[in-house]
């Protein structure tokens, strides 16, 4: 690939990825990036001319009767504009464009600061105070050339400086028509200082040669020329002076070196055209963008600046973020427990749904038997002692007690918070302290919290963490399952012992309780008692897994307090300050994301390139 086209790409790829950086960046709240003098730059002039339908805009300038327009005609391949050595009266200059390239372009937007008509003959010889500047198509014209024939630039008429200046700015390469007479001329000087200061590539063209005495002098023209104006041509050519070759546009160029060599008197005419569209095409117009790549470039005021500026905006947001982490605004209080008689039958609904064959129709019997024979002493009691309330009320109960103090809490912490003075969370929180805010939250999350199902909640809990003690454990479970076989096959001879010792219905109460052998284990796990009230020499090996048991059973505790605190907790900071943190916490983030590091990279491989193609010998 060519050094143009490897600077095109990388450019390209530069400019999205710093799309994709300003998206992120916006969690910064910093300047966008149109308006940087640098971004305005890439995209209006380096992306449109590094890119395939690229060209070069060439002006032909220099002083009066040197013969721009002989040079003008060559670059053309046709007689384009008047030659006489009589003239200086190109007064506005005169663009010739390839054929269709008003169709693709916007020829104003190549040409501000002049008003465009479309050229007929002698326009540009008319003296007219607007800033004209005339153009016409050419069949002849290479595609990527656009040619401009202009106004003497040593002319004493000011408007001629303005348009002079308004040239150069448009101008991607400035071709230099010199003589022995004009090249040292104080006016052609002063504009080809503004030309070096605006770094723009220069190829130098001393017409009217006498050839071969004057191969000995004109470096001498020349290098005064360039020490007088820190000029330094990109190429230059040496023109005889032959009318008749002129006018028949077929005057030679020929192409010398820069530094003059020794020997270097090569009589091999070149085409201005081909070498401008086709030969030095890629290396004129990328050193033509010299200095809108540098400008890109620079360390301070470009792009490279503009990551600094992240980087440096990144860590105040990082000192926001410990800000928040050492304030623990939501500070930990102690969650209270699930009741085990909200838990338990959640275990025993599981276990029954788990069983298979002959004891799950046994057990499934007796369950439905035994729940219809307690249910009248159940009411009895009732009757006798009060119903007493629903165990998922006193939770709940419980539950919002302890959010009560946890948001109250909060507040507190937001109005310490506020007062540290950072900008950037105080701008966020006071909104949050004033007016009816606490009331709002509090009402909100009371909401939220009286429509949550906790039968649902424990079911899904229950399932997940016996499913999960169910594979972790096989040769517990196993054991657990000849229990509840010997349990099912007791139940039949324990209910017909017990109904004919008279005891009746009080017997199958006590079948059920036996059915549920089990199950009893389970609740003497919940007390941490289930060893002493089993028995060790009954259990045997399976003490062991009685431990587990009993680690599995307070895990179960603890992961459901834990699942409903991080409820709590995203609720209320979300009500709160809503994803301030989380911003911050990106925003942090942000200089070690890969979509900064591919700007940098971006970044530094374009460098390398440009310092490679612009290296003087390329």
């Amino acid at each position: 690939m060519s050094s143009f086209g490897a600077c095109a790409q990388t450019t390209h790829e530069l400019s999205q990825r710093l799309q994709e950086l300003e998206q992120r960046v916006s969690l910064l709240e910093m300047p966008p990036l149109a308006g940087r003098e640098w971004f305005e730059l890439l995209k209006h002039k380096l992306l449109p001319q590094l890119s395939d339908d690229t060209y070069l805009v060439v002006a032909v300038v220099g002083g009066t009767n040197i013969g721009k327009s002989v040079v003008f005609n060559h670059l053309a391949g046709s007689r384009s504009s008047a030659t006489s050595p009589l003239a200086s009266g190109t007064r506005h200059p005169v663009c010739l464009v390839p054929s269709g390239f008003c169709q693709r372009h916007d020829l104003s937007a190549v040409f501000p600061g002049f008003v465009l008509a479309e050229w007929e003959d002698g326009l540009e010889l008319e003296d007219h105070s607007a800033h004209r500047l005339f153009w016409h198509a050419s069949d002849q014209l290479p595609d990527n050339l656009l040619v401009l024939d202009t106004p003497d630039i040593d002319s004493d008429a000011q408007v001629n400086w303005t348009r002079a200046d308004n040239i150069r700015h448009c101008a991607d390469v400035l071709i230099a028509v010199h003589t022995q007479q004009k090249y040292n001329d104080a006016a052609v000087k002063q504009f080809f200082r503004k030309a070096a200061a605006e770094d723009k590539a220069v190829i130098v063209v001393f017409n009217q040669c006498q050839l071969p005495e004057d191969d000995d002098i004109w470096p001498i023209w020349l290098t005064t020329f360039a020490d007088e104006t820190d000029i330094t041509p990109e190429f230059v050519y040496v023109a005889p002076n032959d009318r008749q070759a002129a006018e028949a546009n077929q005057l030679p160029f020929y192409e010398r070196q820069w530094p003059p060599a020794d020997g270097d008197n090569n009589r091999d005419s070149r085409n201005l055209c081909d070498d401008l569209a086709r030969l030095r095409f890629n290396d004129i117009k990328l050193r033509s963008l010299a200095g809108s790549l540098n400008h890109l470039l620079d360390t301070e005021t470009g792009a490279a600046g503009y990551l600094r500026e992240i980087a440096e905006s990144s860590k105040r947001r990082e000192a926001a973020v410990a800000l928040l982490d050492e304030q623990e605004l939501v500070q930990p209080k102690k969650w209270p427990p699930v009741p085990n008689n909200l838990l338990l039958p959640e275990i025993r609904n599981w276990w029954q749904a788990h069983r298979e064959g002959w004891p799950k129709h046994i057990h499934g019997f007796y369950g439905k038997l035994g729940t219809g024979i307690a249910w009248p002493l159940r009411a009895v009691k009732h009757k006798l002692t009060g119903v007493p309330p629903d165990p998922q009320d006193v939770y709940r109960q419980q539950e919002w007690e302890t959010i009560l103090d946890i948001v109250h809490g909060a507040f507190d912490g937001l109005r310490r918070l506020a007062d540290l003075g950072d900008p950037l969370i105080r701008d966020r929180i006071e909104p949050v302290l004033a007016g009816r805010s606490r009331a709002d939250v509090i009402a909100l999350l009371k909401q939220a919290h009286s429509q949550i199902d906790f039968e649902q909640l424990l079911r899904a809990l229950v399932d997940t963490q016996l499913s999960s003690f169910q594979r972790e454990n096989p040769k517990f479970y196993r054991f657990l399952s000849q229990l509840d076989k010997v349990a099912a096959a007791a139940r039949p001879a324990t209910s017909v012992a017990l109904f004919l010792t008279g005891l009746g219905p009080a017997g199958d109460l006590a079948a059920h309780a036996v059915s549920e052998s089990a199950m009893q284990l389970a609740g003497e796990v919940a007390g941490g008692t289930a060893t002493v009230a089993i028995g060790e020499a009954a259990l045997g090996g399976a003490s062991a897994g009685i431990g587990r048991l009993e680690a599995w059973f307070r895990r179960l505790h603890t992961t459901f307090s834990v699942q409903r605190a991080e409820w709590m907790y995203e609720l209320l900071t979300q009500s709160l300050w809503g994803s301030l943190a989380t911003e911050l916490q990106d925003a942090a983030a942000l200089p070690e994301s890969s979509t900064f590091r591919h700007v940098q990279q971006s970044l530094q491989q374009l460098r390398k390139q440009v310092s490679q193609a612009l290296e003087p010998g390329d």
